[in-house]
């Protein structure tokens, strides 16, 4: 059976940083970076071991990933939160799913939330025995756009993302709308 952490050593190769965190629950998320020269995805990728600890529904299980340029080091703590919460009900998040955080998501951003989205094409599902473990994508957002995603939908707002010409991936951008 592949690990979690086999399966991010095989795709991207030993990890450049890595951050250990232990919720007052004991339980352990740790979050990896590979920088944007280590990946072929022209961002750097933040990914979190442990949500499959947390976030299970029968044999569906989670970890999350987001990648950004230019790298933000300061994003750990939130992608440890999500790792830890999901969006908040205690289950595998579905795509179109947000979360907004009592703080912004990294310093020199003003953006609170992630949305979650299908991250198959970039990491396609690890079955690991019993279990399926799907990579969930992290969309940073802004108030507006998420305002936006909440009155139109996913789908519209990766319309209006790509109307737009919307890098979200862009650790520098301001809001969109």
């Amino acid at each position: 059976m592949r690990s979690v952490t086999d399966y991010y050593w095989e795709k991207y190769g030993e990890p450049a940083r890595r951050a250990q965190f232990v919720s007052s629950e004991g339980i352990h998320i740790n979050i990896f970076k590979w920088t944007e020269s280590q990946t072929d995805e022209g961002v750097a990728i933040y990914a979190t071991q442990g949500s499959v600890n947390t976030l299970c529904e029968a044999n569906e299980c989670c970890e999350f990933f987001i990648g950004i340029a230019p790298d933000v080091d300061e994003i750990i703590d939130a992608l440890a939160e999500v790792a830890l919460h999901g969006n908040g009900r205690n289950n595998v998040p579905n795509s179109g799913d947000t979360i907004t955080l009592a703080s912004t998501l990294w310093n020199g951003t003003q953006a609170k939330s992630f949305m979650f989205t299908n991250g198959d094409e970039i990491m396609p599902p690890l079955i690991n025995g019993m279990k399926h473990i799907s990579f969930i994508q992290l969309v940073p957002l802004f108030e507006a756009e998420m305002e936006y995603k909440k009155e139109m939908g996913e789908s519209a707002l990766w319309e209006k993302f790509e109307e737009e010409n919307v890098p979200y991936w862009n650790s520098s951008r301001s809001s969109s709308f």
